[in-house]
């Protein structure tokens, strides 16, 4: 496929990414509502991700209001499929435990990225309204999730 923008395998490893990270999206996004949930405000803690721009505005939304919900639905879901393709790319070469491991590497970057380097403005923002421990939970959903995520990219039949 010369001169083709991706190959093969690179499509094959996106398209992997992508259904890893939605399917870890929508695990983590549960752990956020059922935090939510147990204040009395479901979605408080998912709609915080839209603080990226509604700015405090998305921390005290407590219900759902589409331009706050919506938005931070799709950063969320951005956020996790890119973290998914990172893993489709790191484990592809992996066999084993070594590709059993991957997903937990993966999910510990995400939490050292999003609490240490990234500027707050690109922090998720549930870390706001949650506990450390709270925190530390969603991310390790989003660990397993990967990991659920990875072994289901690889029961599908081989693509040729």
């Amino acid at each position: 496929m010369r001169g083709a923008f991706l190959s093969r395998v690179s499509a094959n490893r996106i398209r992997d990414g992508i259904g890893i990270g939605i399917i870890a999206g929508a695990a983590t996004a549960g752990a956020l509502m059922g935090f939510g949930h147990a204040r009395g405000a479901t979605l408080q803690p998912l709609n915080a991700v839209a603080h990226m721009y509604a700015g405090s505005r998305a921390f005290l939304t407590t219900g759902f209001q589409p331009g706050i919900t919506l938005g931070a639905i799709a950063i969320h879901l951005l956020s996790t499929i890119i973290w998914g393709v990172i893993l489709a790319y790191v484990a592809a070469p992996l066999h084993g435990r070594e590709r059993a491991v991957a997903p937990f590497g993966v999910g510990l970057l995400a939490y050292l990225v999003d609490r240490f380097v990234a500027p707050n403005g690109l922090r998720p923002g549930f870390e706001e309204l949650l506990s450390s421990g709270e925190t530390i939970f969603v991310y390790v959903v989003l660990a397993i999730a990967l990991a659920l995520g990875l072994w289901a990219a690889g029961q599908r039949a081989p693509r040729y």
